[in-house]
């Protein structure tokens, strides 16, 4: 057996061992472009943030783009094919994905570093090993700063890595990488049936304001009373759990209530404080047991469908652009602390929908958002799965099926 140093991980004789600065070409951070908003264009070369970075996922919402100018100043920074990304101060540090190649070219800035194989560790491979709860664990306790944490890169070159023979390295990182395709996979079925759900609703319904029509408020529920005793466990939701481009929630804990907004299944959850109004933060409810009531952010608005109005009608609705631009319009309160008061829904009105238009959408976007619910599931029992083999692959108790693996 070979002992990991560090860590004392056990792993098999024919593993070796090595620092990160070892099996490494480049590890630096990133910089922030000089010149302010005018380095910034609608189309160019990416400047990858921390937001962009989650483990074994790549978001890029909210990627911003540089002028040909701006990105050659930081060429220092370039991302190539195979780079590992892995950030490296605040909330998100020790996030880490292996860049999409879609994304290049593309620059970091100083919060995100670049990890890049010497040829001697599969990228896939490394990604994953440091994405390892146990490794996470290790590298915070090497981390500078006080409230918020920093790793910098003399903590990163002496970090340790076990290699097995690099053949081993691809099988391993082609089995976990298997799980995220098809998380990702799923994820884009979702967001596919949404968009069909979202334009079948633009074209069927005007929600243009209409003095001679019905208050949002008269036909959806807002903020109805729902009764949790305080001290009651039961499913929590954070604001930073809301999606901004999907409806499926995919993160959720049991807490004790305290105070906040309370739920139930078919409600519809729309963030109304700055900036995540502006970003879309809008969720269904559909993962509560029968019976239960839930709870989160006082910064929600809950709308709950009333009578022929459905989920996905209501959800629909609050991400309308033009509903969207109306609330953030009546937005008050503080520079970065702006809010949209629920009260708002009983005072705009719109066109009372044709019954029989509405019964149609609803026979088309129901069972849609019944798949929502299913590709939502499944990403969570994948990625069960995944973080369930990730320590026993890459510490060699499982072994994956490859040509030449020894003890």
């Amino acid at each position: 057996m070979t002992t990991l140093p560090g860590l004392g991980l056990k792993l098999p004789a024919s593993w070796g061992v090595a620092t990160l600065s070892e099996v490494t070409s480049k590890i630096g951070s990133g910089a922030t472009p000089r010149g302010g908003r005018s380095v910034y264009v609608p189309s160019g070369p990416a400047l990858i943030r921390s937001q962009n970075i989650h483990d074994h996922e790549f978001k890029p919402e909210g990627l911003a783009f540089l002028s040909r100018e701006a990105a050659t100043a930081l060429r220092g920074v370039t991302v190539e094919t195979g780079d590992v990304l892995i950030n490296i101060t605040g909330d998100s540090i020790l996030r880490t994905v292996v860049v999409p190649e879609a994304v290049l070219p593309a620059r970091v800035n100083q919060h995100v570093a670049i990890v890049r194989s010497n040829g001697k560790i599969d990228p896939g491979f490394l990604q994953k090993w440091l994405s390892l709860p146990l490794m996470k664990d290790y590298m915070l306790g090497h981390s500078s700063g006080g409230t918020r944490k920093a790793i910098t890169k003399g903590h990163l070159q002496s970090f340790p890595v076990p290699l097995p023979p690099f053949e081993e390295q691809r099988a391993i990182a082609a089995a976990l990488g298997a799980l995220d395709d098809k998380i990702e996979s799923n994820r884009r079925v979702i967001e596919l049936m949404v968009e069909l759900v979202r334009a079948r609703f633009a074209g069927d319904f005007d929600v243009d304001q209409a003095d001679d029509g019905v208050a949002i408020g008269e036909i959806v529920d807002i903020n109805s009373r729902r009764k949790l005793a305080r001290g009651e466990e039961t499913t929590y939701v954070s604001m930073s759990s809301l999606p901004e481009f999907s409806p499926a929630i995919l993160e959720w804990e049991k807490r004790a209530f305290g105070s906040g907004q309370k739920f139930v299944n078919g409600d519809v959850l729309m963030a109304r404080i700055t900036p995540c109004l502006e970003n879309g933060k809008t969720a269904v409810v559909d993962m509560l047991d029968d019976g239960e009531v839930g709870w989160g952010s006082t910064e929600y608005v809950v709308l709950s469908p009333r009578g022929a109005f459905s989920t996905p009608w209501v959800y629909a609705l609050t991400r309308h652009e033009t509903i969207r631009d109306w609330a953030i319009g009546r937005m008050t309160g503080t520079s970065g602390r702006q809010r949209f008061q629920a009260s708002g829904f009983h005072e705009y009105r719109i066109q009372e929908p044709d019954p029989a238009v509405l019964a149609a959408f609803n026979d088309f976007a129901v069972p849609m958002f019944c798949k929502v619910s299913q590709a939502r599931d499944e990403i969570k029992l994948l990625e069960q799965l995944r973080d369930a083999l990730l320590p026993a692959l890459l510490s060699g108790r499982i072994r994956v099926p490859n040509e030449g693996v020894t003890a």
